[in-house]
């Protein structure tokens, strides 16, 4: 459990790094996509997910109407966190260096 969620992790940050090395986006609105992204790729795979199917077969994996919920969540809470606090939207990679 604790690999699978530093595993997680490691691939959020690298996912944001690159989003932010390629796009000159901030962090904040690159960790936004990212966690939008994680949504999306939930509904894609919301079959396969499901308990007894392929992805999860001893149906022990969170169902995937909880994680889409709590990927909501998360997107909402963050995109409120950046209307609290708009300086989040300007860290990052400078357009001009």
């Amino acid at each position: 459990m604790a690999k699978s969620l530093l595993l997680k992790a490691v691939l959020i940050t690298a996912l944001v790094l690159v989003l932010v090395h390629v796009f000159s986006a901030s962090y904040f609105l690159a960790l936004i996509i990212v966690a939008i992204l994680g949504i999306f790729g939930e509904i894609i795979h919301l079959p396969e997910n499901m308990p007894g199917e392929a992805d999860n077969p001893d149906g022990e994996g969170l169902h995937p109407a909880k994680a889409i919920l709590i990927g909501g969540v998360i997107v909402v809470a963050l995109v409120v966190l950046g209307e609290v606090f708009p300086v989040l939207y300007e860290l990052g990679v400078s357009p001009n260096g």
